[in-house]
């Protein structure tokens, strides 16, 4: 039976990397920032969680990206169809 004498075993994951997944999936901005802030503060502190982290500052990001762009292509919609 194996047994965890890692050192990560022992020490709990970054409070702020789960958070910030869900705000990446829920408010896509506040989730990359809160996923860079949590980033940094992993670096500092060597907390599991940086895979978390990183995922939710690229969910993040791309979906602020998304959502710029389908604002952007729906307001041009909108004007075109008025036009």
């Amino acid at each position: 039976m194996p047994t965890m004498t890692d050192d990560t075993a022992a020490r709990p994951t970054n409070r702020l990397a789960p958070v910030a997944l869900i705000l990446a999936i829920l408010v896509p901005i506040a989730g990359a920032v809160l996923g860079h802030l949590t980033l940094r503060q992993i670096a500092q502190t060597g907390e599991p969680g940086r895979g978390m982290a990183l995922a939710a500052t690229i969910i993040g990001w791309v979906g602020t990206v998304a959502w710029f762009v389908f604002w952007g292509v729906f307001l041009s919609t909108l004007r075109g169809l008025t036009a």
